[in-house]
C-alpha cells in the first residue's frame, strides 16, 4: 500500500476545512480534491495533507472517480469536471512535518508518520 500527498491552499483558512473534515468524519460524506490527470491511488491507501508548511494529518482514500461538476455541500464551492480523490473517515492528526506546499500529487511508500502510532496526536 502506497500513499499520497496532497496541498490544501494557504488561501483556505485551516478554520473552513476543518469543518469539512468534521461532515467526513462518520463516514457518510466524502471530501474531493481535483486532479487533471487519473491518480495512481487505490482505495485503503492514506491520502497525507499539507498545510502552511507542514504535513497536519491523513485520511483513508474511499474513492478515485472521474466526476461531472458539483457543488461541495459544506462550501457551496464550485468544482469542475476532473478526476477525484476521495477521502472519509476520522483525521489522523499528526504532529506536524515539514513540508513546501506543491500544486498536484506525490506519491510516497515511506510513510511521514512512526507505523507505531506514537508520532500522532490521536
Amino acid at each position: 500500500m502506497s500513499s499520497c500527498i496532497i496541498t490544501i491552499p494557504k488561501s483556505i483558512a485551516w478554520s473552513e476545512y476543518q469543518k469539512e473534515l468534521d461532515a467526513s468524519a462518520d463516514g457518510s460524506m466524502v471530501l474531493n480534491y481535483r486532479l487533471p490527470f487519473k491518480p495512481k491511488v487505490e482505495i485503503g491507501d492514506k491520502c497525507f495533507v499539507v498545510y502552511n508548511g507542514f504535513i497536519r494529518g491523513y485520511q483513508e482514500v474511499v474513492g478515485v472517480v472521474y466526476q461531472d461538476g458539483f457543488e461541495c455541500e459544506v462550501t457551496g464551492e464550485y468544482w469542475r469536471e476532473g478526476w477525484y480523490i476521495q477521502r472519509s473517515g476520522k483525521f489522523h492528526t499528526i504532529h506536524p512535518k515539514p513540508m513546501k506546499g506543491f500544486r498536484g500529487i506525490r506519491y510516497t511508500d515511506a510513510l511521514p508518520i512512526d507505523p507505531t502510532g506514537k508520532d500522532g496526536e490521536d
